[in-house]
């Protein structure tokens, strides 16, 4: 795909071209080009297609949302007066407000270092708030919860104290969620509405495609379902040979 192409070379000369990029961007959401590649969003698309960290592919995306509706953004980013950490920031905090309001609060951002933006937006911290760090041997969850959450677990752990410390609960409820996956064990349904799909067949469906969808290149693993091959509409059943796993973005393009 030649804008897929033109794209990686712009990657290297970013702080130089940062608005022609978005730029581009914006035609490849438009049409939603990624799709077409195996991406299954634009942001899979900014990670895995032109190699931006998670991080930076979401600071991107952001940018690229608010200059749809600010398209000054660009070129204050291309002149140094906002940088994309200082927008990303900026949209968690106003993407509901009006478009003034929106451009009144980054022009009180301009030319401000991040601990500066961080102190004019700060905002309540909020009841839940889940930070994942991976290392080599083991991956550390810290996980944040308001007074009445706690409340719930300790209550439960009260409960199955005979069973084991929270870690040992924590692993049942795991397991036992992951359990209901594992029944495969379908047989062709009598249902005569070919939209009915068995809990079964969809857990064989979704093992043999190592939960992931399988449109071709797209590794997405959230948001799954199950898709009629050839759809219902046109007489498609719902039978294993004409059922596969995409994921939300792909199904919806398909069609």
């Amino acid at each position: 795909m030649k804008i897929h192409n033109e794209l990686l070379k712009l990657r290297q000369k970013e702080k130089e071209i940062t608005s022609e990029i978005l730029e581009k961007l914006q035609i490849i959401e438009n049409n939603r080009g990624y799709l077409s590649l195996g991406y299954s969003s634009l942001f899979d698309y900014l990670n895995r297609g032109l190699g931006y960290s998670k991080s930076r592919a979401y600071e991107r995306q952001s940018c690229l949302r608010l200059s749809r509706e600010l398209p000054e953004i660009k070129e204050k980013i291309d002149q140094g007066k906002l940088s994309y950490s200082t927008v990303t920031m900026a949209y968690k905090s106003i993407k509901n407000k009006s478009t003034f309001e929106k451009r009144q609060v980054l022009k009180c951002l301009e030319n401000k270092s991040t601990r500066e933006v961080k102190k004019l937006l700060l905002e309540p911290a909020k009841p839940i708030q889940i930070k994942k760090t991976e290392y080599q041997d083991k991956v550390v969850l810290r996980l944040e919860l308001s007074h009445e959450q706690n409340k719930k677990i300790e209550k439960l752990k009260a409960l199955k104290s005979h069973s084991g410390g929270f870690e040992v609960l924590l692993e049942k409820l795991l397991d036992q969620e992951l359990q209901k996956f594992e029944n495969t064990g379908f047989k062709p349904s009598l249902s005569k509405n070919a939209r009915f799909i068995a809990k079964t067949l969809r857990n064989s469906l979704l093992k043999e495609a190592q939960f992931k969808c399988q449109y071709p290149g797209c590794e997405e693993t959230h948001y799954l379902q199950v898709d009629h091959i050839v759809p219902v509409r046109r007489a498609g059943k719902a039978s294993r040979e004409n059922l596969q796993i995409l994921c939300g973005a792909h199904n919806r393009y398909k069609a």
